[in-house]
């Protein structure tokens, strides 16, 4: 699995992990928080559409637990296709993880 950045406009940046035959989702997890890192001055949202159900709550979890405690200040937001993933990401309490369902569009126009 590989992480496809997109610079949505100035400030945003779309993370979207990207299916291929290796499955390494803890080099995602990574990935991500690397760059959640390097560009903290950045709003990020994280596309877990594409991938499975389990794979999405995995890694909507562990980096919004790591947005929570080290970005606590700043929001970070998901967004996934299942509304049962959606459910299991808002279950956390993060009160800086948004987590919305919807087209590109829809979504991003309520960040931007």
């Amino acid at each position: 699995m590989n992480l496809l950045i997109k610079n949505y406009e100035k400030n945003i940046y779309i993370l979207r992990p990207v299916i291929s035959n290796e499955r390494n989702i803890e080099s995602i997890i990574a990935k991500v928080k690397r760059i959640i890192l390097e560009c903290s001055e950045k709003q990020f949202v994280l596309d877990l559409r594409k991938i499975n159900f389990l794979d999405g709550i995995k890694i909507g979890t562990i980096i919004g637990t790591y947005h929570f405690l080290d970005f606590s200040g700043r929001k970070i937001y998901m967004l996934v296709s299942d509304e049962e993933v959606k459910k299991s990401i808002e279950n956390l309490s993060f009160n800086n993880i948004e987590v919305l369902s919807g087209s590109d569009e829809l979504a991003l126009a309520g960040i931007a």
